[in-house]
């Protein structure tokens, strides 16, 4: 089991870097764990998940030109009180999260990869999104592998909401190894991110008469502030409504990469804090080229180095240099993008036992040839 200390689930203020313990080596019955395998999950079961009030906190994401973008989440302490809510009910969501919710330890290998919490390189691959022109979201066709909370296509599909009816469809589709962190976070997240949009107006606008207080009022639509947000039938077709506007269609699935099989390739490919596991890299890449065409932005955002459990930047790029790509280090945080099929975000930390300094690079990777 590992511990990271860099987690931003309260703040992203003075985060210090990376630093995290190896707590104890895996045992023989760990290391003979099962993976989960593939399965996609419905729409309309994570709809069917939604708890009846979801509470949400602002996370604060600082970009180079100088702002403090507002990324409203699901917080952590209503996702733990739905799943203790709920552990009694036939209808129970989440049954595998009480077992890692409260656990000493950010990864479970084979059980739990980290999904509930928001880790920093997502921040990093927010900034890159949101001074790249090139990776706007609409009509485009796009895939987060290992989304967890969601953060970049969180700013992507905020980024839909907030704008003209695009007169093509958007597909998101969001991955990641727990279908309880899809239940829990990811697709809650997408609700509220719905919410704290434009495109929530109409029905924020006439949903007073909703509540059984008729003094209470719905919460405003101000990614800065916190929020409680009632979770109605009503709020739920208008998010359908919403999402058939704007010709957004969302996938869901989970499971291991190993057993991943993309039906189709995607225009943009985003990923972080995803290489941490040495033996993870091999399936990672297969799914990256898998999911990708020339054409493809394929975005992953990583530490250098993972202490504990060794992986990180040179072991990737050794893995995708052994299996034909040719990767070249071309950016740096305020510089320009070249534009290739790859580009690899990272965040390189120079750790010391009292310190950790960090500063941002990007290696960009040629497409590999299939």
């Amino acid at each position: 089991m590992f511990k990271f200390d860099f987690d931003i689930d309260d703040t992203v203020e003075d985060i210090p870097g990376l630093s995290f313990a190896q707590e104890n080596a895996p045992s023989t019955e760990e290391q003979a764990l099962v993976e989960e395998p593939y399965k996609n999950i419905p729409l309309q079961h994570l709809i069917d998940c939604l708890p009846p009030l979801i509470s949400c906190s602002p996370l604060a994401v600082p970009l180079s030109a100088g702002e403090i973008l507002s990324i409203p989440r699901r917080d952590l302490f209503d996702a733990r009180f739905q799943v203790i809510n709920e552990e009694d009910s036939d209808n129970a969501i989440g049954k595998d999260a009480a077992d890692f919710l409260d656990a000493p330890s950010d990864l479970l290998h084979g059980v739990y990869e980290g999904g509930l919490k928001t880790w920093e390189c997502s921040l990093d691959l927010v900034d890159y999104l949101d001074k790249n022109v090139d990776c706007h979201p609409e009509g485009k066709r796009i895939l987060e592998v290992g989304c967890g909370t969601a953060v970049p296509s969180l700013y992507l599909i905020r980024k839909i909401f907030s704008g003209a009816r695009p007169p093509h469809p958007t597909e998101i589709h969001l991955q990641d190894y727990n279908a309880s962190v899809l239940e829990l976070i990811t697709f809650p997240n997408i609700v509220v991110a719905w919410y704290m949009s434009d495109a929530s107006k109409t029905y924020r606008e006439g949903a007073a008469p909703l509540l059984d207080d008729p003094e209470a009022e719905f919460p405003p639509a101000d990614p800065s502030s916190a929020a409680d947000i009632p979770i109605s039938p009503e709020l739920k077709t208008a998010f359908l409504a919403s999402l058939k506007e704007y010709s957004i269609n969302l996938r869901f699935s989970s499971g291991s990469w190993r057993t991943y099989h993309p039906e189709h390739r995607y225009d943009i490919v985003l990923t972080s804090e995803t290489i941490y596991r040495s033996e993870s890299v091999p399936p990672l890449i297969t799914l990256l080229k898998s999911s990708c065409v020339p054409n493809t932005i394929c975005l992953v955002a990583a530490k250098v180095f993972y202490f504990g459990v060794g992986g990180g930047i040179a072991a990737f790029v050794k893995a995708v240099q052994e299996d034909g790509g040719d990767p070249k280090a071309v950016w740096e945080r305020n510089a320009e993008w070249e534009g290739k099929s790859y580009t690899y975000i990272g965040r390189t930390c120079a750790y010391s036992l009292k310190t950790s300094v960090s500063s941002c690079f990007r290696l960009c990777l040629e497409q590999c040839d299939r």
